[in-house]
């Protein structure tokens, strides 16, 4: 009798409750994966990207300088600084992508529109969900990527404009910049943000989708490879390449926005491109080592705490019968 009377029959409400509750956990694992693997990766890479951001528009000799100079100048919260925005974007960010990705892919392979089963239907697939994705989110993504700018550059720019540095805050840098353009200014270099995002989302979910499926395809070459560390190598390889391939877009777009920062008469970016790229790949290339060395970083771990959490998810959450977990 005690043990009918503890059994989820004997109390129904608390039965559906949990029942319920996991049902939607379930439904939602790439969801919440995504917010547990994005907030990591946002957190741990975050300085490399403030590096990156002021390697491209101040000269210094090299990495460990810009390192050294920054933490003597504004200590440890200079690394971090303008790390609001993104924190507080991933949740609707990450959710979006990835849902607006696995959308658009899953229409392309619902209706045949590449060959199944091929590296090429694998690489196109992911490339155009991710492109989707890229391309929808750089409407909302640009004021506040321009406002995170701002922040990682206001100290450079006050001591270049010779007037006293006092930091704003994240509400109070996007106030200052719609206070002093609107909405137009906050779109500052939206073009070419938008281009960087559709291009660069759609290799990133290209290559991942490509090399899972290289992975899965040769069992007997990568049989012995362990899950997480080819997990890793994918997501880092993804990263890097895409950031290789609009890195020079990127430079462009953050001297736009540094000039508009600055008060420095506007350059058209084609003329930006053409004097960058006068002398040499290696100047449209500047900051890519920090910007590849973040990208194995985060993406790596981004996607292997991703793949984990989902898995495990879906392992404690899949309705009986169903035991596909990923």
């Amino acid at each position: 009798m005690q043990s009918e009377s503890r059994s989820p029959a004997s109390n129904p409400s608390r039965f559906i409750k949990d029942d319920e509750l996991r049902d939607r956990i379930y439904r939602n694992r790439t969801t919440l994966a995504a917010l547990t693997a994005s907030f990591t990766s946002t957190i741990a890479g975050f300085p490399l990207d403030s590096v990156k951001s002021r390697l491209q528009v101040k000269r210094y000799s090299s990495v460990l300088d810009c390192a050294r100079r920054t933490y003597a100048e504004e200590g440890i919260r200079g690394f971090f600084r303008g790390v609001t925005i993104p924190l507080v974007t991933i949740t609707l960010v990450r959710t979006a992508s990835f849902s607006i990705y696995t959308w658009t892919k899953g229409f392309l392979e619902q209706r045949e529109t590449f060959s199944k089963g091929s590296a090429t239907s694998s690489a196109l697939t992911g490339f155009f969900g991710g492109a989707a994705s890229g391309l929808l989110l750089s409407v909302g993504t640009s004021a506040f990527e321009y406002t995170k700018i701002k922040l990682q550059l206001e100290y450079l720019i006050a001591m270049k404009k010779g007037v006293p540095y006092v930091p704003r805050g994240t509400v109070k840098g996007f106030m200052d910049l719609y206070a002093q353009g609107g909405f137009r200014g906050l779109y500052t270099g939206f073009r070419l943000h938008a281009l960087r995002d559709t291009l660069g989302t759609g290799m990133y979910f290209g290559m991942y989708d490509s090399a899972q499926h290289l992975i899965k395809s040769n069992p007997d070459t990568f049989g012995n490879v362990p899950v997480t560390l080819s997990t890793f190598a994918c997501g880092s390889i993804a990263g890097v390449s895409s950031w290789a391939a609009i890195y020079p877009v990127d430079l462009v777009k953050a001297k736009v926005q540094r000039n508009a920062l600055a008060d420095v008469p506007p350059e058209r970016p084609w003329s930006i491109f053409r004097r960058l790229s006068a002398g040499g790949v290696p100047k449209l290339y500047r900051g890519l080592g920090v910007s590849a060395t973040r990208s194995i970083f985060t993406h790596g771990i981004m996607w292997t705490i991703l793949e984990k959490t989902r898995t495990a998810i879906a392992e404690r959450t899949a309705p009986p019968g169903d035991a596909k977990t990923e």
